[in-house]
């Protein structure tokens, strides 16, 4: 694992390090004090060099790598204060007037080290539990709060994820209970020069008393903030607000079930393998090795007939081949600089390194990377597949179902509830897609069931990229129109639903 992945670094651009500035610098004084609990390259302090004005500045950076020469000096000068070490040190006493921060973007499973989940816990010290599926950056914004005077401002730009995830509804009850949301800016495009990731600028001031407030939501596709219209929230609707991209259907309809409601085990990423170039074939290498689904692009049909690459199952006896291929691997691998470092610290100390945890996989799997085809695939064999996708089991009207789920409302469904990755690629992580509404085929006529049941047959033995597929799910999407405007008591049509999808599908093309 890199440094900057294991720091979470993901860096602010001059632009909306000026656009956070301003949204408090003229409120600040001689006498304020500002903390800066991730300096990296010193993005937002140094912009006081150009302010006719010398508060007390405190910044902290864990990574003694980014502090330069010019920072030094920076720091240097009087009222100024650069701590080298980690925000989770500083004592909950030392209280600020203003906190400006990009916090690090770190995974849950990812806190080790110097960001362990037991030092952070230990630091913040607090009664509420926090969900143990947070990022990283939560515990900044909570330990920032916690560092603010009464009346404190803080300004942070985060990654966009907790204004859908199950963590972030912990975050918002505990802004909305802790002081008063002034602003949301959400910025889809373009936050950061090295991450293609939505983010949102807060600006929270922490009250002592919870107050019911409105707060002020912006949807920019950029900084440029003129002519964009205003929303307010009322802070009592935070936790419940859909922030999810406005379209035409009512996700929110009893006629919609989730993914997860429909699998009847668990949605699962597939398998990871410990390291691609070693433990994955394009064909049948060793005798260990068993077939699994890896490239959607060799995928030609609606259902997995043989486009299988392998991967080496070694749970059972292994052959004397492959322990000789086991030995050459282990050796290539520690001497292989700049990868595979927790790989090679289980070589070192464990004798069955090479053992991969295998799931069993869904009779239906979904390539979670999304550009043009976003298609729901049989597996009828239910074989392993790689950790790019999820998969998901239905046991009973499976041809229903496989219909439903290739319709244009589920792919609606799914771009909502993707992230745009930059240059035409969306991604859907695992707990956005396991709440993808999808239409609950419990709720339609019998008629229609048993046309989709037809329909869905008829499409699992299609060609993916076949005209005649198109034609079928037209028709699948002709019952599912009718059927959702009887329900809902609304005129779309397949042409509406048709241009929400492209506002996803072109959103690099619309935004150039």
């Amino acid at each position: 694992m890199s440094k900057k992945i294991e720091l979470g670094q993901v860096f602010t651009s001059v632009n909306l390090s000026k656009f956070m500035i301003n949204l408090f610098s003229d409120e600040i004084t001689d006498n304020s004090r500002i903390l800066d609990p991730s300096m990296g390259p010193n993005t937002f302090l140094k912009h006081f060099d150009r302010l006719n004005i010398n508060p007390e500045l405190v910044s902290i950076e864990i990574d003694n790598s980014l502090i330069t020469n010019n920072i030094e000096q920076f720091y240097k000068k009087e009222n100024r204060t650069l701590i080298k070490g980690n925000f989770f040190d500083l004592p909950i006493s030392e209280k600020f007037d203003f906190i400006i921060e990009n916090p690090p973007y770190v995974r849950q499973e990812l806190l080790l080290n110097n960001n362990s989940k037991e030092k952070i816990l230990n630091s913040i010290n607090l009664k509420e539990k926090i969900p143990t599926q947070s990022n990283l950056y939560i515990y900044f914004l909570i330990k920032s709060i916690l560092h603010l005077k009464e009346n404190g401002k803080l300004i942070a730009v985060v990654y966009d994820s907790w204004l859908y995830s199950s963590f972030g509804k912990f975050l918002k009850d505990f802004l909305i209970k802790n002081g008063t949301v002034k602003s949301i800016y959400h910025i889809k495009e373009n936050s950061f020069d090295d991450a293609l990731i939505g983010a949102t600028v807060i600006e929270f001031v922490k009250t002592n008393s919870y107050n019911v407030h409105k707060i002020k939501y912006l949807e920019l596709n950029n900084l440029n903030i003129l002519n964009k219209k205003v929303k307010f929230i009322d802070s009592e609707k935070l936790k419940t607000y859909n922030f999810n991209e406005s379209n035409i259907i009512n996700l929110e309809h009893n006629i919609f079930t989730t993914l997860e409601r429909l699998s009847t085990k668990t949605i699962y990423r597939g398998v990871s393998s410990l390291a691609n170039g070693y433990f994955l074939f394009d064909n049948k290498k060793l005798e260990e090795a068993i077939p699994i689904i890896k490239n959607i692009t060799k995928i030609k049909s609606y259902t997995v007939i043989d486009e299988f690459s392998y991967i080496l199952d070694l749970n059972k006896n292994i052959s004397a081949n492959t322990k000789l291929y086991l030995d050459d691997i282990s050796n290539k691998i520690l001497l292989t600089e700049g990868k595979y470092k927790a790989l090679k610290e289980s070589i070192k100390i464990n004798s069955n390194w090479y053992k991969i945890k295998f799931k069993d996989s869904g009779n239906i799997i979904f390539n979670y990377y999304i550009r043009n085809n976003i298609d729901f695939i049989l597996n009828k064999s239910n074989t392993y597949c790689s950790d790019n996708f999820y998969s998901l089991q239905i046991d009973e009207n499976i041809y229903i179902n496989f219909a439903i789920l290739n319709s244009i409302f589920s792919k609606l469904s799914i771009l909502i509830h993707s992230r745009n990755q930059g240059n035409g690629l969306r991604k859907v992580q695992l707990y956005e897609f396991k709440k993808v509404p999808i239409i609950d085929h419990k709720k339609l006529t019998k008629n229609v069931t048993l046309k989709l049941e037809n329909l869905g047959k008829q499409l699992s033995n299609s060609v993916r990229c076949d005209f005649y597929k198109n034609k079928i799910i037209k028709q699948i999407d002709l019952l599912l129109v009718n059927e959702y405007n009887k329900f809902t008591n609304e005129n779309i049509s397949i042409e509406d639903l048709i241009n929400d999808v492209k506002k996803f599908i072109n959103k690099k093309e619309n935004n150039a």
